[in-house]
């Protein structure tokens, strides 16, 4: 083997040099090797065998290899890990090259430049964010590279970016050197928003090489910031991909005014996208995803994380799904249409990066007729009104010619690797087809001068045969080579008889193998001819393919509100929040049918726009924090809602404070995140904010908590007068609709049998009486004897004025043989500890504990 001074490991050696933070996956034959230090990480993370060159020498280097066409898996793993993966390959045929074949890292791919298909979700983006911070404001640039879509923004704080950040979800992130020691105190929050992503340090990037970087991308709109930072992005994508153009053609500024805000708190909550079990159904994207296309799953995730606030915008886009509501045969043709399409826009990707393989070829072909066969459906609607809704009014370039190019030139079924062959039809090439011709046919004509050689020498033995080492040959047995014509050239003895070989067969011989090699080479030829125009079409499919996401994603919302009983609401500038019968959209979907109880919510920040709601545990409070902020989300979003009626005067901003939670990584109790995320509602909210928080002030002691409460409580009626949801457990807090004509007081109903409590779920007015606490814990299956101690406490507490002394137990205890006067107090403790108990449902072995414990009391 070869040490590491040889020209392999040399080429190895520069490759490292020149990308030292990434695994080397050097191509050797049918390997990708990895050497030194990658050898040892590869090995523990990919649970590969670690081997060695040059095994028990002073020059041995550790060693680990992943067979070529299995590497997309080994590199998916590293990416997971936040890991670099440079491929180094083989720059020219082995067997055609003398010496040293040529190898070059021809691709850098990370977490945020991942454009296999096998390695991407097909229903998300895959981001790659640049930053570039200012002296008071943060430029952001989004890449996907897999798409070709390239956006920037400028923001004006951080809290703003953490919400960008966290609504892209970046599986990788460029901070510029300044953005990184500026922020590096909000790292630690970046990480919890962004728990896959990989961050890395950029150099710095001045703003005249930043207009080098840009080249020709129209930038005008943008602003220095955001000229940074998507110079930042391109020039780490270019980087990575240098032996290809990437995919971009232009720059989308989008500006975060125009968007409902929704920060990570909120989304968390409210279960957006993610749900706190992991499962996609217990989701709102669950409910809402119906689409048929990777383009229209990608949008319908974008517009849910990004609801609009203009309300022209919204209404359009429910204009769209009206009209497939409205008209269910349109909107079944539709989506069976769509159901074929293809990934246009990942596929258009890789043509222009050079990487689209044959298989790809026919699923673009089938992905453009299948968008071909979708306009003709929507062609047929009626109206000009219906066709300017659905933005079909001027006519739509469906890529017919390259559609109809590709048809005739690929098979039905492409082979995955163009290496593979069998890709084009007969009659695409006549050169192919000459070549086709004399490889596939080379074996008949090779049977049919064996057999003509028999008969001239009459040698009944003679058999044309062929070995990769001598290729094509005469093979005589011995008994029958003096008969060999003296024309005839001997290539090798051998114990069966002899090898000879002659002008006729030669030449036969070399038309069949050039043929062969002329065919591959002719093949490849042709499919980088195809692949260079579809890349020169990209412009045009990517259109056509954000047309077919539209169509999509308003058919998707328009099955959806057609299946689950959705209404449109009716979205203005107004103050109000009006829900007649709303539902939770999850809940319901995951609820036996018929069993979710609607309610209505009526907010107006001219009347009663802060909510007080009250009631029971399990009663359905937080369920109706929840609808409520999801109605808006999805009404701004552009969806119907779960509701029978609803008005929804925009909103700027959802802001949540629901459930709980501690961060033990950053060392914070329930109450610290709890006084986190709520002092954060209260500096960002504004008037035209929702605002839902439940269960304020529960972490800290009962004083303490009802203070919080009562003061965050006045605070956003006083001084942030905005809509918003309180539920709460402290009924003092209640007072507070005396004292306020914008505070109304509601509770979530539920009604006592026996000692059991039925949950009503229906949202009347007033303040609850009580919590029905006890009974809840007898539902959770707490132990009679607990439950009837827990009555007797609960008793003493309410008689003595809620004291916080521990009950029953006034200064020290004492026995019976002291001082009776105190007897009473024990002796009713005891009591009412017998009273409260339920002798049905206690078991045999609790009453004698609970026994022995009421007996320990009185002695």
């Amino acid at each position: 083997m070869a040490g590491p001074n040889t020209p392999v490991m040399q080429q190895h050696a520069a490759a490292k040099r020149a990308h030292p933070d990434a695994v080397i996956f050097f191509r050797l034959g049918d390997f990708y090797e990895m050497f030194g230090d990658d050898a040892v990480l590869c090995a523990k993370a990919l649970d590969l065998t670690l081997t060695s060159r040059n095994r028990g020498k002073p020059d041995e280097v550790p060693m680990a290899g992943v067979p070529h066409h299995a590497a997309h898996q080994y590199i998916a793993r590293l990416l997971e890990l936040g890991h670099k993966v440079a491929i180094c390959e083989q720059m020219a045929d082995p067997a055609k090259t003398r010496g040293i074949v040529p190898r070059e890292v021809v691709r850098v791919i990370t977490p945020g430049l991942v454009t296999d298909r096998e390695q991407l979700d097909a229903r998300a983006n895959n981001w790659l964010a640049a930053l570039e911070l200012g002296t008071e404001r943060v430029g952001i640039a989004l890449l996907d590279l897999s798409t070709g879509e390239l956006a920037a923004a400028e923001l004006g704080d951080l809290a703003r970016l953490l919400a960008e950040l966290c609504q892209a979800a970046p599986r990788e992130v460029l901070l510029g050197s300044a953005a990184a020691s500026a922020l590096a105190s909000a790292l630690p929050a970046l990480g919890s928003v962004l728990p896959r992503a990989a961050l890395r340090e950029d150099p710095a990037l001045a703003l005249a090489d930043a207009r080098t970087e840009l080249g020709p991308l129209d930038t005008e709109a943008l602003g220095d910031l955001e000229r940074v930072a998507v110079a930042r992005a391109l020039r780490f994508a270019r980087a990575c991909t240098p032996a290809a153009e990437l995919p971009l053609r232009r720059v989308v500024r989008w500006d975060p005014r125009a968007h409902l805000v929704i920060d990570p708190v909120a989304q968390r909550h409210l279960e957006l996208c993610e749900s706190w079990s992991g499962l996609r159904q217990a989701t709102l994207l669950g409910v809402l995803d119906a689409t048929e296309t990777p383009m229209g799953a990608r949008l319908l995730r974008r517009r849910l994380l990004a609801p609009l606030v203009a309300v022209e915008r919204i209404r359009r886009r429910h204009d769209q799904v009206e009209l497939f509501v409205v008209h269910p045969r349109l909107r079944a043709e539709l989506r069976s249409a769509l159901g074929e399409v293809t990934d246009l826009e990942r596929i258009v990707s890789r043509a222009t990066l050079g990487e689209a393989t044959p298989r790809e070829l026919g699923a673009l072909r089938d992905g453009l007729t299948s968008a071909a066969r979708a306009h003709a459906v929507l062609d047929g609607v009626a109206g000009a009104e219906g066709r300017e809704t659905l933005g079909i009014a001027d006519p739509v370039d469906l890529c017919a010619e390259l559609t109809a190019e590709l048809a005739r030139a690929l098979v039905d079924r492409p082979p995955q690797q163009a290496k593979e062959g069998a890709i084009f039809r007969t009659g695409w090439d006549a050169e192919l087809d000459e070549l086709d011709a004399l490889a596939k046919h080379g074996a008949e004509r090779m049977v049919e001068l064996e057999a003509r050689l028999r008969e001239e020498t009459g040698i009944a033995t003679l058999k044309l045969r062929y070995t990769r080492v001598f290729g094509w040959y005469i093979e005589v047995t011995r008994s029958q080579a003096g008969r060999a014509p003296t024309a005839w050239r001997r290539k090798q003895t051998v114990a069966s008889g002899e090898r000879f070989t002659n002008p006729e067969l030669d030449e036969l011989a070399d038309k069949i193998t050039s043929a062969e090699e002329r065919h591959r080479e002719r093949e490849l030829g042709l499919v980088k001819e195809l692949v260079r125009a579809v890349a020169e079409a990209g412009p045009r499919i990517v259109a056509l393919a954000a047309r077919v996401a539209r169509w999509d994603v308003a058919s998707a919302l328009g099955e959806v509100a057609h299946k689950n009983d959705y209404t449109r609401p009716a979205v203005d500038d107004s103050d109000v929040l009006e829900l007649r019968e709303a539902r939770h959209p999850v809940v319901e979907r995951l609820a036996a049918k018929g069993r979710f109880v609607p309610n209505d919510v009526s907010l107006d920040l001219g009347g009663e726009r802060l909510w007080l709601v009250t009631g029971p545990n399990m009663a359905g409070k937080s369920t109706l924090l929840r609808q409520t902020a999801l109605s808006v989300v999805m009404a701004q979003l552009g969806s119907f809602v779960p509701a029978r009626q609803a008005r929804v005067g925009v909103v700027d901003r959802v802001l949540s404070r629901v459930g709980a939670s501690d961060d033990v990584a950053r060392g914070e109790s329930t109450f610290m995140v709890e006084m986190r995320e709520t002092a954060e509602i209260l500096k960002s909210a504004t008037h035209r904010s929702l605002v839902i928080l439940d269960e304020i002030g529960r972490g800290t002691s009962t004083y303490d908590g009802l203070a919080i409460a009562w003061a965050v409580a006045e605070h956003i009626d006083e001084a942030v007068r905005c809509r918003a949801l309180f539920a709460t457990h402290y009924h003092e807090l209640t007072e507070l609709a005396n004292a306020s004509a914008h505070v109304a007081n509601w509770c979530v109903s539920a009604r006592e049998v026996g000692a059991d409590v039925v949950f009503l779920h229906r949202l009347v007015p007033g303040a609850a009486s009580r919590s029905y606490g006890i009974a809840v814990a007898r539902l959770a299956g707490l132990p009679e004897s607990v439950l009837a101690r827990a009555k007797a406490i609960l008793a003493g507490l309410e008689g003595e004025g809620a004291s916080m002394r521990r009950p029953g137990r006034p200064e020290p205890q004492l026995s019976l043989f002291e001082k009776p006067e105190r007897e009473p107090a024990e002796a009713r403790e005891v009591l009412d500890t017998l009273r409260a108990l339920d002798v049905d449902r206690i078991t045999p072995l609790d009453a004698l504990s609970l026994l022995s414990r009421l007996k320990g009391k009185l002695t």
